[in-house]
């Protein structure tokens, strides 16, 4: 298969034979004009310096002309604007405007929040761990890897526990509607139904609380304004589905991908049994290793240059975070997994202005189900086939069949 077939097909993403052609691209052809099936084209990037080049200087290469799915077809195109609330969803607004949406939402996820909330997220994971099966076999990432950071957002947007299970389903199509097994009728259509869906509720969610005086996102949005003006219905749904989504599925996929890569790495696990303390810092080891976002699209402002090639105003360029969390003019050693490892200069949740607001909740949500995961069993054991997401936008495991053996508990 050409590279290009490659690089436009979400199967491909499926396997890991990406890192090897990502590995190739960055030595013979680090900035790779990309022929797409919507005959258009785009440029892919694969260095580390590159990328973080690009998400350093927003007002070269927008979120906001054309968002940042990778849309390479002419059925994705269509929808992808509409469903992602291009222009009005934080990710896809471009500074200076980003900055104002920003200060909006991120009372909860800033530091002093986050530490006070510790207590309740660490309660929330350990009601994910008391309702697995007494006999220990699980999908770790259907039975815990989605329900923990699911449980926590839920939780901090005080969405109803009995509406969590046909949110996650929703999540699946908006961001995993090119797998077939979450699809409902072609990729896009199933991209467009479940943005569609969470969009819906998120407005309802919202409605409710305008005029209400609590602290949580839905309430902030409802009632915020930008520069004198109150956000618009569609202002507010766009952002609380971006909350929604990035709440759980990045989160997921890091947490599950850290789980099979200490299972594969049995040295690295006997580290952090030995001293969970070292998960502070092997967390991000995890976000590098894991890749919870494959690509993320930019859209060139004016012509400029990268790496000797000369990029015209309106060319797109796809990131492909993997690559530059393997690049080994960053990362020493980038194909092995520790958890020692610092500096850890990854880009697992992003860079420069649109650097992931949920990004320290995400770390705590993976140091803390970490340790409950090795406070609880003492053996973990691999009983069927693994299985990634066929996505080339946020990819990650969808499914890990473990034996979860319990520690046994000693009486004092």
């Amino acid at each position: 298969m050409h590279v290009d077939q490659k690089l436009n097909d979400p199967t491909f993403f499926a396997t890991s034979e990406y890192y090897r052609l990502f590995d190739r691209m960055r030595v013979e052809d680090p900035v790779h004009w990309t022929q797409s099936p919507d005959a258009r084209g785009y440029w892919s990037v694969f260095r580390h310096a590159d990328i973080k080049r690009i998400l350093n200087e927003p007002e070269r290469f927008s979120s906001e002309r054309e968002g940042v799915m990778p849309v390479i077809d002419h059925a994705m195109a269509e929808i992808a604007g509409e469903a992602m609330g291009v222009g009005e969803n934080v990710l896809t607004i471009d500074p200076p405007r980003h900055a104002d949406f920003r200060k909006v939402m991120q009372a909860p996820f800033l530091p002093k929040a986050l530490a006070d909330g510790e207590v309740r997220t660490k309660e929330l994971i350990g009601e994910v761990f008391d309702q697995l099966p007494a006999h220990g076999e699980i999908d770790l990432v259907s039975d815990l890897a989605v329900r923990i950071p699911m449980a926590v957002i839920c939780d901090i947007l005080k969405i109803p526990r009995e509406d969590w299970e046909e949110m996650l389903g929703w999540g699946k199509m908006a961001i995993g509607g090119t797998d077939p097994e979450y699809q409902q009728g072609t990729a896009a259509e199933t991209v467009s139904r479940g943005f569609r869906l969470m969009y819906d509720y998120s407005l309802r969610r919202s409605s409710e609380r305008r005029g209400c005086p609590f602290s949580d996102p839905f309430t902030l949005l409802a009632n915020a304004a930008v520069n004198g003006a109150p956000l618009t219905p569609s202002q507010v749904a766009h952002n609380g589905v971006q909350l929604m989504l990035a709440g759980f599925e990045t989160t997921r996929n890091a947490f599950s991908g850290g789980v099979l890569a200490l299972l594969e790495n049995p040295a690295q696990m006997a580290l952090l049994r030995e001293d969970p303390k070292r998960l502070r810092l092997g967390v991000e080891e995890i976000v590098r290793w894991s890749d919870p976002v494959i690509s993320l699209m930019r859209v060139a402002t004016s012509d400029t240059e990268l790496g000797q090639h000369k990029i015209r105003a309106d060319d797109r360029l796809l990131l492909w975070f993997p690559s530059a969390n393997r690049d080994e003019e960053v990362f020493e050693r980038p194909y092995e997994f520790d958890i020692t490892r610092h500096p850890n200069l990854h880009l697992g949740f992003g860079a420069g202005p649109h650097f992931c607001l949920g990004g320290p909740l995400a770390k705590i949500e993976i140091r803390l189900a970490m340790e409950e995961l090795l406070e609880r069993f003492d053996g973990i054991e691999i009983t069927g086939p693994v299985e990634r997401v066929q996505s080339s936008f946020v990819g990650g495991l969808k499914h890990l069949p473990v034996k979860l053996k319990p520690r046994a508990r000693t009486l004092n």
